[in-house]
C-alpha cells in the first residue's frame, strides 16, 4: 500500500513539472537579451507606446514586454496570474503604485515557456492590452 502512495506522489510531481510556466525577468538583467534591451531604450524615449510586444528568446521560449505609457508613469506592473490552456494563454497583470517614478514608460518583462492558442494580456479589471505595432 505504501508503494502505491509513493508512485502516486512521484506521478503528481512529474505532472506538475510538465506544466508550462512563467517568470519575471529582473530589469537589471536585460543586457542578456539584446533585442529587448534596445526595445526598452526605445520605450523610454517614446513614452506614448503602451501595450505588449512578444519576443522569441532562447530555445523557443517567449518574452512578453507589457508597457503602460507615460500616463501611468507613477505605477509599476506585477504579474497577477498566467493561465495556460490549449485554446488560449492569458497573462493578467496588476498596476501598483511605484515607490519612485524612475521610468518614463513603466514596463514588465514576463517570460513564458510557450504560448498556445489565442494570446491575451489584460489587467485585473479585464481591460485588454493591445499588441504594439511599434517597430524599432
Amino acid at each position: 500500500m505504501r508503494f502505491r502512495w509513493v508512485w502516486l506522489f512521484v506521478i503528481m510531481l512529474l505532472l506538475v513539472g510538465c506544466q508550462p510556466s512563467y517568470w519575471v525577468l529582473e530589469k537589471d538583467r536585460i543586457d542578456e537579451v539584446p533585442d529587448i534591451k534596445s526595445y526598452v531604450k526605445d520605450l523610454q524615449m517614446h513614452d506614448d507606446v503602451k501595450g505588449y510586444q512578444v519576443f522569441t528568446i532562447s530555445e523557443g521560449k517567449k518574452m512578453v514586454m507589457v508597457s503602460l505609457g507615460s500616463s501611468d508613469k507613477a505605477k509599476k506592473l506585477e504579474v497577477s496570474d498566467v493561465k495556460f490552456s490549449p485554446k488560449e494563454t492569458i497573462v493578467t497583470v496588476k498596476r501598483k503604485p511605484a515607490p519612485t517614478a524612475n521610468e518614463k514608460n513603466p514596463y514588465i518583462l514576463i517570460g513564458l515557456d510557450k504560448i498556445e492558442g489565442d494570446f491575451l494580456v489584460q489587467d485585473e479589471m479585464g481591460n485588454q492590452f493591445e499588441e504594439t505595432d511599434y517597430q524599432q
